[in-house]
C-alpha cells in the first residue's frame, strides 16, 4: 500500500510558483513522491489558502490549475480531499486554543489533527510548525539550518 503524505498550502504554492525560492526543492519532492506512488491527501482549508494565496485577479488562473489539477487527481483515486465539517473544525480549534505557546495557525491545527488521525508521519511542506508538532516536513528551507 502506498504511503499517504499530507499536502500543505506551503508545497502547492511552491509548486505553482516558479519565482518561488523552494520551486526546485518543490519539484524535486513532487517527483520523487510521484515515483513512490505517494497518495496524496489534503483538507479544503488548505486548497482556500492556496486560493487566498493566488487571489490577485493575474494569479487566479494559478489556483485554478493548481486546484483544478488536485481535483483531478482526486477523480483518480491518486488524492483525497478531507472535508473540514464541524467535528474536525472543533478538534483543530481545540488544539489552538491549548498551544498557546506556538504560532500554529488554525488551517495548521486542523492539518495536524488530520494526519494524526489518519497516521500520517510526512507533510510535503516547507513549514516548520509541521515539525514542531512532531511530523516529518519534505521541504527543507537553507535557513532553517543556521
Amino acid at each position: 500500500m502506498p504511503e499517504v503524505v499530507f499536502w500543505d498550502t506551503a508545497a502547492f504554492v511552491a509548486l505553482g510558483n516558479r519565482d518561488d525560492a523552494l520551486y526546485s526543492a518543490a519539484v524535486a519532492v513532487n517527483k520523487d513522491l510521484a515515483r513512490q506512488k505517494a497518495y496524496i491527501l489534503t483538507t479544503d482549508a488548505v486548497l482556500t489558502e492556496v486560493a487566498n494565496s493566488f487571489s490577485k485577479a493575474v494569479l487566479r488562473p494559478m489556483a485554478r490549475r493548481i486546484i483544478d489539477s488536485f481535483q483531478q487527481s482526486a477523480k483518480s483515486g491518486a488524492a483525497r480531499l478531507v472535508h473540514v465539517d464541524e467535528g474536525l473544525w472543533q478538534r483543530g480549534w481545540q488544539l489552538y486554543v491549548t498551544r498557546p505557546d506556538k504560532d500554529w495557525s488554525l488551517t495548521d491545527c486542523i492539518s495536524f489533527v488530520v494526519m494524526h488521525e489518519h497516521k500520517i508521519v510526512r507533510s510535503f511542506t516547507s513549514d516548520h510548525h509541521f515539525e514542531q508538532a512532531g511530523f516529518v516536513r519534505l521541504i527543507q528551507r537553507s535557513f532553517d539550518q543556521l
